[in-house]
């Protein structure tokens, strides 16, 4: 019966020497969080340039979608 418990006492100390290596890379692992911030400021970036240009993208879409659709038909702008 002792050596079970002595069995079970070193599986909950590798187990928690395993939990506090896991821990400690955790937390000095930080190049997903910097990788995650760029990527935010990007798209932060785009939506303020869309919204910016927000009237003359829709005039130049609208432009391409006409002159495709007068290609469609078979005449010329």
């Amino acid at each position: 019966m002792e050596k079970m418990f002595e069995l079970i006492d070193l599986f909950f100390m590798t187990q928690t020497m395993k939990l506090q290596g896991a821990l400690k890379a955790f937390c000095e692992e930080e190049n997903g969080a910097s990788d995650m911030v760029a990527v935010m400021v990007l798209i932060v970036i785009i939506i303020a340039i869309a919204t910016l240009f927000n009237g003359r993208l829709s005039e130049i879409v609208g432009q391409i979608l006409d002159n495709l659709g007068a290609f469609a038909r078979g005449g010329t702008q």
